[in-house]
């Protein structure tokens, strides 16, 4: 009954971590997701002021590594 409850609590254990790793992808996904469309937003534009320019810049490195 002991090593039951034991495998019983590993088991469950090992699903959690998958889950909440899963999960993590997910986040990850969607804020990649969220940056590409920041950066095809100022891509599109001609001209940058600064803080623009230099979110544009951060969000391509990040991106691309460029």
């Amino acid at each position: 009954m002991g090593r039951d409850a034991t495998k019983k609590k590993k088991l469950k254990k090992k699903e959690a971590n998958q889950r909440q790793e899963e999960a993590n992808q997910l986040m990850k996904e969607k804020i990649r997701a969220k940056k590409m469309k920041m950066w095809l937003k100022l891509s599109e534009k001609e001209h940058l002021n600064d803080q623009s320019n230099e979110l544009f810049q951060q969000l391509s490195y990040e991106l691309f590594g460029k």
